[in-house]
This record gives C-alpha cells, sequence and structure tokens, in this order.
C-alpha cells in the first residue's frame, strides 16, 4: 500500500501537519533535527507524494500532453525526444498518445489528456484531414481551458500558438538545386493532398521552376502518404508515365520507398535518377547512396515547443505565435548531372 503522511507522522510521533510542511519543504518552525528525522524516516518508508492530490491543490500536475501521428517514423521520434529532454529540465512528465496518423483519434486523445489533467498539450496533427476534421479541431482548441501548441502540421485558423519549419523555402531550395544541375523533367511523389506541408511544399516545387524561367513537365504529381511504400508505387508511376531523371520526394520515407523500387528495376542512383528528399532523418546519410535531402531541425523545434508549452502554463495571457524555422538543403550523393 502507498506509504503516507499518517504513516510517517505515526512514525515519528509527531504531527501530520509538521510533516506535510517539511516535505512539501513550506517554512515552519521546527529544528534541525525534527527535518532531518521526517526526511529519512520518509525515505525509509518508500514515501513517494500523490501527484494526483498535488496537482488538484496547486491547480497543476506537471504533466504534459504529446499527440504525434506515427512514433516509428524518425521524424516524429526525434521531435518527441526534443520535448521530452525540455520537459525533463523543467520536472515535468509527458503522456505520449501515438495516433497512427487518424484525425478521429488525434480529437479523442485531446479529450482523454485534458480528462486526465494535463498543463498542455503540444499536438503534431493527423495528415489526411478534411474541413469537418479541421472544424471539429478549431472548435476544441480554441475553447481550450489549457495551452495546445502545434507543430510540423498547423492550420492558420486556430487559435494556437505553431511551431513549424519553412516547407515552402525548402521545397524550392530542393528543386532549384536539380534545375541547377541541369534536370528539366523532375517530377515530385507528396504527402496526402489535404495536408498543409503537401501544399506548402508543392507551392515551393512550382516557386523554383517559375524563377528559373523553365517550363513545368507536363505529368509531374505523384501522390503518397508520406510512408515507403507509397514512394515505392508512385516512383513505379513515374518509371512507366514520365521520362524524369530526378525524383523530390517530400519526405525521405518515401524517398527510401523510390530507392527501392529503382533496385529492384535494376536502376541506378544517380547515375539514372537522381532523388531529394526532405526531413534529413537519420538513415538519410546512412543509405548505399546516401540522400542528398531537406534538413528540418526537428529535435529544436521539439525543444521549442516544449518551450512554448511551458510558457503559456505560467502566463496564460502571452499572445499566441507561429514560430518559423528555416530549412537548408544538405548535398550527398543521389544528385548528378543528367545523363
Amino acid at each position: 500500500m502507498r506509504v503516507t503522511l499518517k504513516d510517517i507522522a505515526r512514525e515519528t510521533n509527531l504531527s501530520v501537519t509538521t510533516v506535510s510542511l517539511v516535505l512539501n519543504q513550506k517554512e515552519c518552525r521546527v529544528s534541525d533535527s525534527t527535518r532531518s528525522l521526517i526526511l529519512k524516516t520518509a525515505e525509509k518508508l518508500h514515501y513517494y507524494p500523490n501527484q494526483l492530490a498535488v496537482g488538484l491543490v496547486k491547480q497543476e500536475t506537471k504533466t504534459i500532453g504529446l499527440i504525434i501521428p506515427d512514433i516509428s517514423n524518425h521524424f516524429f521520434a526525434n521531435l518527441a525526444l526534443g520535448i521530452d529532454d525540455e520537459m525533463l529540465k523543467h520536472d515535468r512528465n509527458i503522456i505520449l498518445s501515438n495516433t497512427n496518423d487518424r484525425p478521429e483519434r488525434d480529437l479523442k486523445s485531446i479529450q482523454v489528456l485534458k480528462s486526465r489533467g494535463v498543463d498542455a498539450i503540444i499536438l503534431a496533427m493527423a495528415s489526411n484531414v478534411d474541413q469537418t476534421h479541421i472544424r471539429s479541431y478549431k472548435d476544441i482548441i480554441d475553447t481550450s481551458p489549457i495551452p495546445i501548441i502545434t507543430v510540423d502540421r498547423c492550420n492558420p485558423a486556430f487559435n494556437c500558438s505553431a511551431l513549424k519549419l519553412n516547407n515552402k523555402k525548402g521545397a524550392y531550395n530542393a528543386v532549384s538545386y536539380l534545375l541547377s544541375l541541369g534536370h528539366k523533367n523532375i517530377v515530385c511523389i507528396t504527402g496526402p493532398a489535404n495536408s498543409d506541408s503537401t501544399q506548402e511544399r508543392l507551392a515551393g516545387y512550382e516557386w523554383a521552376y517559375r524563377d528559373a524561367g523553365v517550363s513545368l513537365p507536363e505529368k509531374y504529381v505523384f501522390h503518397g502518404d508520406y510512408l515507403k511504400q507509397s514512394g515505392n508505387e508512385a516512383m513505379k508511376q513515374i518509371l512507366q508515365e514520365t521520362k524524369a531523371t530526378a525524383v523530390f520526394a517530400f519526405n525521405d520515407l518515401m524517398a527510401l520507398g523510390a530507392y527501392h523500387c529503382l533496385r529492384q528495376e535494376g536502376l541506378s542512383i544517380p547515375e539514372d535518377m537522381s532523388i531529394v528528399g526532405f526531413d534529413n532523418i537519420d538513415f538519410s546519410d546512412m543509405l548505399e547512396v546516401p540522400l542528398t535531402t531537406v534538413n528540418q531541425p526537428t529535435y529544436e523545434i521539439g525543444r521549442e515547443a516544449a518551450k512554448r508549452a511551458l510558457l503559456e502554463i505560467t502566463s496564460p495571457e502571452a499572445e499566441k505565435q507561429t514560430i518559423s524555422f528555416e530549412p537548408h538543403l544538405i548535398i550527398r550523393k543521389s544528385t548528378a548531372k543528367p545523363r
């Protein structure tokens, strides 16, 4: 059974009030010997405070909710690591909800975490949302009594702080680099069409072509879902339906799927096809042909999201902010001039 303040009071022949004041580090008139007795007894009996009770008294549980689409995705794993490391510095715990990229589970998770008394929620939304989902997110976020911070996948209609990458600039850098190598027929493998990051990266792709004064390929958009298998399937279509010499995959997992397809077809990277990814997740420089990719400072985004949540917990009146991070292109061996 859990050891209580009464147990320590009984063991030390002191009042519950005195024991409580000492263990909660409150100001009280007790001798050093009495304070030491209480602390040693608490340690001997393996006492630890009931955080639920402490939370009810202080109106703060020192617990943060974190909702992410897929913990097996290196991007979200690194994001979670940054959040967790920052929260540990401030003696905060995290309750993690993995939603398998399903918006209905996002919405349910928000309600469950609120019912558990978390002090704030950091939310990386599912990618395949529709307008009905967006309205539901907006209703929950706009009326939330606790801070909700969105990361990576954000919507400007929400009344909350958001942290995200400048996706448009990242895509622009990737495609501009391929154009500078002499590629004219560059196709892209996108994420889900309803995803903000997909739309922003597609806008950056088109911007790079306009800026270079080059006509867009007749067919250049192939849809994926940010998972490896969709990159494989899209690459099969690209080989069948286009004369592309380069592929810009909207994340590294889909780029990996494209790698596998090209290997199965007996084609070489970059001799037969140049490939650029997006995210710079851990494996991207460990491939047989290291991947040229757009770097996202994922860990740093996680840390800043945690800092923002902590600020809004302690200062509820703080103005909501959208914080943008700048990408940069990391050039490796998966890109070269077209043959």
